[in-house]
């Protein structure tokens, strides 16, 4: 088919062209007519067989992306055209030009009549199908290259020179580039006295809270210098058994859902002989540790940073199984081994939430699981391991893929593993009582609609390969030559949204159990998808020009949807509490980037939000900013949940909501500051109504730091600064719509701060 072409695009004229007077020195060769190709260009390119569908079968087993070229393109023609000599020899020797149309009063033959029609009916599909899908050359000429402003997805820090750190797109220091006129009137100098005085109040909170913070997270020395064996100062630190019962249970049924590292039943086995005086392996105390204070810390907000016998100190538990971990001789392979070290980073992350630690840390652990072999199927190895610990090493493998894509997308840094490193299988859809050591072949998985221990971890599996291709597309997004590729992999996730209704359809359950279960369920699933799609939506609609309204559309929905998960629990519910501290202790970082995000669309939706610099800074760093109001006013139009009154509304709620926190650990007062100057600025309006809204915020703020540390303001002024901010004070009130009156005296790179600038009020972030 491919080398006779298809009759609708034979030209008549070509025939006589082939007897003409050039025609002679062709002796017996042929010459090629221009044709349109039939195959896609990725199998032309390739030299495959096209199957001519869309996918096609060659692309589909590469998972490459299938397209064709549109008609009238040039790369639409063969490679010959009507003057040109072939060099290599003709598939076929024609005695005379080849004619498919009948001479008249002639009927044509059989075999012509079919491929003629076949070829009519090709080109009709051929062009439907390019229709609907247009080819990416449409989208790279529409929409232009890819171009994120560095400054609005990435930032450095240097400190004397030689101390520096790498801060990504979901850093509030970043997403502050983000508000030049915001972060204008947090730098500057020259703020309103009343304005200063409230900074300098919350600089002391702030200090305050830090080494509260600081001595709440010091393990007890009487613990960790004592000279007894690890395993007994982990016994006395154990609180009493009904307790134990209700932190384990806590981290069963919050953590052992999509972060598989045990066995439950035959951990629970182990639980009652060590409570029945029975022996029990030297590694059972560290993890039972380690769960505990997962459990503990999930239970309530300031649990486990005070030591009380009715729980457990989680930085003292930390450090003793980190110290366990450091002294194991020759089981630094076992698989045991492993689950410690997954664990002990969990527990260590409700006290220490650093991503960028956490990071590093888990990079040790998948190169200590791949020097296990956790990497393969556990089936390349033949019967060397039992089919049930081949399911529990599938099972803690993906565990540490979730964490790494995780740590990587939070950080904007590479994961540790790239697509198609591994080939371990994802975990089966089974319950932990259906498999034991025994077990001679593991049961067949349920579908996914059905409820099993398994079955979170089970559904996120299949959604990691796209979630790694949304890590290394943010990662290379500074080389992407067309928005194609974010669109695809953009597309693909949100089909994933629909997978999860249908396997979590709503309903009204009676049981008022298994209605949390249900929603806890839908919201951890949907939480992972809607991380990596605002993770690759986020350099283009903040930070670049020019981006498909489906990315601004589709990044304003999820930040919204991120932000709105508790609106289907009943506020009045016994345990609306407990599953508030829950969202706000998992998805903190999360809901401030969405926070900020919202923020950006209402700046961009507010008529009188523009100010001269915000203006002139956008223009120079988004290219037309009459575009961005555009998109960002369709995206706000385009469902009644996101109309501007609807996201102002949503981010004033969230921002009491963290507050109400700030004394939690992981809760900055530098992040609530700058989200209220943000704020307040976006909502528009004159020079005073956003001085005065301001303030309002800031000393919102002011009034829930005193409460929670139960002081008052005259007991905060007292306190000294440790570093004085008073030559820099001066109280000129500008008052042009901007808060500035100096802003290029003080003018700072975005992307690299200095550590002489280091003070609360000239750079905020620097501090602590």
């Amino acid at each position: 088919m491919d080398d006779l072409g298809s009759p609708s695009s034979i030209n008549p004229d070509a025939d006589s062209a082939l007897h003409g007077p050039g025609a002679a020195g062709l002796g017996s060769r042929s010459v090629k007519r221009p044709r349109p190709v039939k195959s896609c260009t990725e199998c032309r390119k390739r030299k495959l067989k096209c199957d001519r569908l869309l996918p096609c079968s060659q692309c589909q087993k590469s998972q490459r992306t299938c397209k064709y070229a549109p008609d009238g393109d040039p790369a639409n023609l063969s490679d010959c055209s009507d003057g040109e000599t072939v060099d290599r020899p003709v598939k076929r020797s024609w005695t005379q030009p080849l004619n498919l149309r009948p001479p008249e009063g002639q009927s044509p033959g059989g075999s012509s009549t079919l491929l003629e029609d076949h070829a009519a009916r090709l080109d009709r599909l051929e062009r439907i199908l390019l229709a609907k899908s247009p080819p990416a050359a449409d989208i790279s000429s529409r929409y232009g290259r890819p171009a994120a402003a560095p400054i609005t997805i990435r930032g450095l820090t240097v400190k004397g020179g030689i101390r520096t750190r790498f801060f990504g797109q979901m850093s509030t220091r970043v997403l502050l580039n983000l508000f030049e006129e915001a972060k204008e009137f947090m730098f500057s100098r020259n703020k309103p006295a009343d304005i200063r005085d409230l900074f300098i109040n919350l600089q002391k909170i702030h200090m305050a809270l830090s080494d509260e913070h600081t001595r709440a997270t010091t393990p007890l020395p009487m613990f960790v210098t004592s000279a007894t064996p690890p395993e007994h100062r982990m016994r006395n630190i154990l609180p009493s058994r009904p307790v134990c019962d209700h932190l384990l249970r806590t981290y069963i049924t919050g953590t052992e859902t999509i972060y598989r590292t045990i066995h439950i039943p035959s951990f629970m086995r182990q639980y009652e002989q060590y409570w029945n005086g029975e022996q029990v392996p030297e590694v059972f105390l560290p993890q039972l540790l380690c769960m505990l204070c997962i459990g503990y810390r999930f239970y309530g907000a300031g649990k486990g940073l005070m030591y009380d016998r009715e729980g457990i100190h989680i930085p003292t538990a930390s450090a003793l199984v980190r110290m366990w971990l450091d002294n194991v001789r020759g089981k630094q392979l076992d698989y045991s081994t492993l689950q410690t070290e997954v664990l002990s980073m969990c527990a260590r992350r409700m006290v220490d939430p650093r991503d960028q630690e956490s990071w590093r840390h888990i990079g040790l652990i998948v190169r200590m699981a791949m020097t296990m072999g956790l990497h393969r199927d556990p089936s390349e190895f033949g019967q060397k391991i039992t089919p049930f610990w081949g399911e529990q090493r599938r099972k803690l493998w993906y565990t540490i893929l979730e964490f790494d894509i995780q740590f990587s997308m939070q950080c904007n840094l590479p994961t540790c593993v790239r697509l198609g490193d591994y080939t371990c299988q994802p975990p089966r859809n089974i319950n932990d009582d259906e498999i034991h050591p025994d077990i001679e072949e593991l049961p067949e998985t349920k579908p996914i609609d059905q409820h099993t221990d398994s079955r979170i971890q089970a559904f996120a599996a299949g959604t990691i390969a796209l979630r790694f291709k949304v890590v290394d597309l943010i990662n290379r997004s500074d080389t992407l030559s067309s928005f194609e590729q974010v669109l695809d992999v953009g597309t693909e996730l949100e089909k994933t949204f629909e997978d999860i209704r249908y396997a979590l359809p709503r309903s009204q359950e009676v049981n008022p159990m298994e209605a949390r279960r249900q929603w806890m369920t839908r919201v951890i699933l949907d939480m992972h998808v809607r991380r990596a799609i605002l993770a690759l939506y986020r350099p283009f609609a903040l930070g670049g020009p020019d981006a498909p309204q489906q990315i601004m559309t589709g990044y304003l929905r999820s930040s919204m949807i991120l932000l709105s998960y508790l609106d289907d629990m009943d506020r009045t519910a016994p345990d609306y509490a407990h599953v508030w501290h829950l969202q706000h202790l998992v998805l903190k970082q999360d809901i401030l980037q969405a926070l900020f995000s919202v923020c950006y669309y209402i700046r961009h939706t507010t008529q009188d939000a523009q100010s001269p610099m915000s203006s002139n800074w956008g223009s120079s760093t988004r290219g037309s900013e009459h575009t961005i109001e555009e998109s960002c006013q369709a995206a706000s139009e385009s469902s009644l949940l996101l109309t501007t009154p609807r996201l102002k509304r949503k981010v004033e709620e969230v921002l009491n909501d963290l507050m109400v926190r700030i004394r939690e650990i992981g809760t900055d007062v530098k992040d609530l500051v700058a989200l209220t100057a943000v704020l307040g600025i976006c909502c528009g309006g004159s020079y005073d109504q956003k001085r005065d809204r301001i303030k309002i915020g800031l000393q919102n703020v002011l009034e829930a730091g005193l409460q929670s540390m139960h002081a008052n303001q005259e007991a905060i002024a007292a306190m000294p600064l440790s570093s004085p901010t008073s030559q820099h004070a001066t109280h000129d009130v500008h008052s042009q719509g901007n808060f500035t009156a100096q802003p290029a005296s003080h003018a700072l790179s975005s992307e690299m701060i200095t550590d002489d600038q280091a003070t609360w009020d000239t750079e905020f972030w620097m501090t602590g």
